[in-house]
């Protein structure tokens, strides 16, 4: 498992296509949903309705490190804001910004994403997945993302350690890979849950299940 805090390792080469981040957010936001019914205290979310053609995932760890992750017809843009970069390093937000496409503009005014907030933009478009960044330390610096790097795997050592709970990666593994869930599935993951109490996180993840 690459730790991308501890090492430098230029990430951004290493990071899936688009369509694979979207599963990733969506599995690890219904996992957390599922092993935390509680939304205040959740690490990762995914709101397939953000916008008109728009969805979005996130990431929030309590301490002030947070990732916003959009997704539109263009592609996907990820913006971040590691708290120890921060201290560590001058930040220079404006020229974070520079070179990001004019097709996700729309994505740096949009106040709900704290961009006062920012140590990396990183993003890719459908035309030519290929993974970009305003600055060089968006490659070599987003420890943020490990959860796309070591997907499945990745989430299991977290959230067992996180939620400090006995947890089975096969079963991590069947939610990323979107497998329906079931009420037999669920209640593996948390026996006090049934269906009827986590539709509107379904709902709005955009995650498939049977009623």
């Amino acid at each position: 498992m690459i730790n991308v805090k501890d090492q430098k390792y230029y990430c951004i080469e290493g990071l899936p296509r688009i369509e694979q981040c979207r599963s990733i957010f969506k599995a690890a936001a219904m996992l957390d949903a599922i092993l935390m019914p509680e939304w205040e205290y959740r690490y990762y979310s995914f709101n397939s309705k953000w916008d008109t053609n728009e969805q979005m995932g996130s990431m929030r760890d309590g301490g002030g490190d947070h990732y916003f992750a959009l997704f539109n017809k263009n592609g996907l843009i990820i913006k971040g804001f590691d708290k120890e970069y921060e201290i560590n390093n001058e930040n220079n937000i404006e020229k974070i910004f520079n070179g990001v496409p004019d097709t996700f503009r729309d994505f740096l005014n949009e106040p709900a994403f704290v961009f006062e907030e920012t140590t990396f933009i990183i993003w890719t478009q459908y035309e030519k997945e290929q993974w970009l960044g305003s600055k060089d330390y968006s490659e070599e610096y987003c420890g943020l993302l490990q959860i796309l790097l070591g997907g499945a795997e990745y989430y299991h050592s977290w959230a067992s350690q996180y939620y400090e709970i006995d947890l089975e990666l096969a079963l991590v593994r069947r939610m990323f890979e979107l497998e329906p869930i079931d009420n037999s599935v669920l209640k593996q993951l948390n026996k006090d849950l049934e269906i009827a109490d986590i539709v509107d996180d379904l709902e709005e993840i955009g995650y498939p299940y049977v009623k």
